[in-house]
């Protein structure tokens, strides 16, 4: 069978090998430690392995709802309020995916369309702003200060327009480290009343928080 030799255009021309992908063969190409993602070196704990296969073995392997399976929406709910003191509904409020990443995506991919503005932190994942291009998106982005990777909030509020529809955090902050304060969400709150902003809250490392701080 002949090759396909036509070039197939991008939406995202620009877009090219992931930071991570490049990063990850040069460590392996010189066997040097691999700094550029948050995988584990270490197993499973044994008692979680054990609890999957009873799982498995008794048939839960089989397509889930499609928001998720009501228990975990439940323990979910549960778990939040029982750290933060907010209730969620598991059947109105709660969904379930399988990562973060399609998270952001499937959220980006809802409510952004052509012209769209999403403010974005910078530094930043590398995955926020493909997903807000290749939605018609525009991304506008804040730069986190070099003492700390604090947002100036002066800056922030002018960054908003009457075409703003998005702003992304991220706190447990990758790839800085540095944490949203109870100041920040509070002067965050304060930029966006009376506004129709929608904030994505990107919390994936909220329980890995050192020094005595806290997650807000």
């Amino acid at each position: 069978m002949p090759h396909y030799k036509a070039q197939i255009p991008s939406k995202l021309p620009a877009v090219k090998t992931t930071i991570f992908t490049r990063m990850g063969k040069l460590a392996h190409q010189y066997n040097a430690l691999n700094l550029s993602q948050g995988f584990p070196n270490f197993d499973p704990d044994p008692k979680l392995i054990k609890l999957v296969t009873q799982a498995m073995n008794a048939g839960y392997n089989q397509y889930a709802p499609m928001a998720g399976v009501m228990a975990l929406r439940e323990m979910i709910s549960q778990k939040i309020e029982n750290l933060y003191g907010q209730y969620y509904h598991p059947e109105n409020e709660i969904t379930v995916t399988i990562g973060a990443t399609q998270a952001i995506f499937t959220i980006i991919t809802a409510f952004i369309g052509h012209g769209d503005e999403v403010i974005v932190f910078k530094p930043a994942y590398d995955c926020y702003e493909p997903a807000i291009e290749v939605n018609g998106g525009i991304p506008v982005l804040v730069q986190l200060d070099n003492k700390g990777f604090k947002v100036d909030w002066e800056d922030f509020g002018n960054r908003i327009t009457h075409r703003t529809k998005m702003v992304i955090i991220n706190s447990p902050h990758n790839p800085s480290g540095s944490i949203f304060s109870e100041q920040d969400m509070l002067q965050l709150q304060q930029s966006l009343a009376n506004t129709n902003i929608i904030v994505i809250s990107d919390e994936v490392y909220e329980h890995i928080i050192f020094d005595g701080h806290t997650h807000h």
